[in-house]
């Protein structure tokens, strides 16, 4: 997928303009803006590639962008450093002045100031095909950006056609409905006839669980021909497989190169979504921790929009608690006749062949053999790299020309909040968070917030 900026030469000049570079700094920027906005000093370093971005609008949008207020604190500063910026900044690489407007308040004011943030976020996904990263651009509520993505983004919501897991198997749901009902009386029920009971409750359970089984071999064949591989990583691994996947795809392609030092560098030519952000970073050797900031944060954005696929493949529940409620029925007669002094050794045996049986039926490999055995033929190798696919199916560790693996890399895991594998997924998304609803928001340029720059 190649995308194209509406002016790739102006984002040349701005992602390869060094704030840090400033002759006028007796300490680098990126460490000065850390230390008076006490931010850490990769947040410090990722705004300042945020403002980048924000300088590329204000000349791309005809009457200019506004900044969030992370962004506009980045812009405060640099107008401090009159030599880098109205000198090297607006003299060599814009070739025009860009003046800073405040927002003289009220409410009309604050209005137009609300639309014109708006605005500038959906100039944002529209230029570099990226959702504004929610800690640096605040997002409002209400303000649907996914519809300004291009029908193959990566980060739209994935399209897939699967049946229901009962889908000609309606007498499943049926008879585990009636027989749950009927086990209500189970304990009203003699020694030999509860056991009979007790079979047919736990054949029924056992059949459900390989219901599942069969429908989860029925989706990963689907899901190879109609997922993109990065949207099967995030729904049927987890994040930090898609955020290693990633990583390996990017260094394969050639866009990211290993550097002594536990350093990378990215290849600025490239006009892909993810690439432009790493691009923007005002050092050429990008360090371990903030390419993983970087990427796990778009390997998040991935896995939040397969949230409905992943609650689709959800069907199983039912049989979940089925299983469940035959395994305490069980328990619970087993509590019964020991209570009242009967035997009990012909169902503990049931419930320890059953339990058995449970675990075989639902722990069964997420990527299964004959996945693993054609993936090489599938459509995937148009969109991804074979080392990169051979690590999300195999977890084959990928290891860099002279350089270390990626375990020994990355070997603290990021927290990604979004469960082990598609079967414990979330059944809610968050909301996005609607703290920049009032545009730059009101620590900025007064309580009225920012107004802006000025149009190209």
């Amino acid at each position: 997928m190649e995308f194209q900026l509406s002016n790739p030469a102006l984002w040349e000049k701005i992602s390869n303009f060094q704030l840090d570079d400033s002759p006028e700094a007796a300490v680098k920027f990126s460490d000065k803006l850390a230390k008076e906005e006490k931010w850490a000093g990769d947040f410090a370093k990722r705004a300042i590639a945020e403002y980048k971005k924000f300088l590329y609008l204000c000349l791309t949008m005809p009457q200019g962008a506004s900044p969030s207020d992370t962004i506009d604190k980045v812009w405060h500063l640099h107008l401090t450093y009159t030599v880098s910026y109205w000198q090297k900044l607006c003299g060599e690489i814009l070739q025009k002045p860009l003046h800073h407007y405040p927002n003289k308040g009220g409410n009309e004011e604050n209005l137009r100031h609300q639309q014109w943030y708006a605005d500038t976020l959906i100039a944002y996904v529209k230029e570099f095909q990226e959702i504004p990263p929610a800690d640096y651009w605040p997002l409002p509520s209400g303000l649907d950006l996914e519809i300004y993505l291009s029908p193959n983004s990566l980060f739209r919501k994935p399209t897939w056609q699967i049946h229901s897991l009962w889908q000609g198997k309606e007498y499943w749901p049926i008879g585990a409905l009636a027989l749950s009902i009927l086990s209500l009386f189970m304990f009203s029920l003699s020694g030999p006839y509860f056991l009979l009971a007790y079979v047919l409750l736990i054949a029924w359970a056992c059949w459900g669980a390989y219901l599942k089984v069969d429908f989860r071999k029925i989706i990963l064949q689907t899901a190879t021909q109609q997922l993109h591989p990065y949207h099967f990583a995030a729904v049927f691994k987890d994040t930090e497989t898609l955020f290693l996947t990633l990583v390996t795809d990017f260094a394969e392609k050639g866009w990211l190169q290993y550097q002594t030092g536990d350093k990378f560098v990215c290849d600025k030519r490239i006009h892909q979504p993810m690439m432009y952000s790493l691009q923007a970073y005002d050092q050429n050797d990008i360090s371990v921790s903030l390419l993983r900031d970087s990427l796990f944060s778009f390997a998040k954005t991935i896995s939040k929009a397969t949230l409905s696929v992943k609650q689709t493949l959800s069907q199983g529940l039912w049989v979940n608690i089925f299983q469940w409620m035959v395994l305490l029925i069980g328990i619970g007669r087993v509590f019964q006749g020991v209570w009242n002094a009967r035997p009990v050794i012909f169902l503990l045996l049931l419930l320890v062949l059953y339990v058995l049986v449970w675990i075989i039926l639902s722990q069964p490999s997420v990527i299964d053999k004959d996945t693993q055995n054609s993936y090489q033929t599938s459509e995937w190798s148009y969109h991804i790299s074979t080392a990169a696919l051979t690590l999300m199916l195999f977890n084959t560790p990928y290891t860099f020309a002279d350089g270390p693996t990626l375990p020994h890399l990355f070997h603290k895991p990021h927290a990604s909040g979004d469960g082990a594998e598609w079967w414990w997924a979330s059944f809610t998304s968050n909301a996005a968070s609607d703290t920049g609803a009032a545009g730059c928001g009101s620590g900025g340029c007064s309580s009225g917030g920012c107004g802006g720059c000025g149009g190209s």
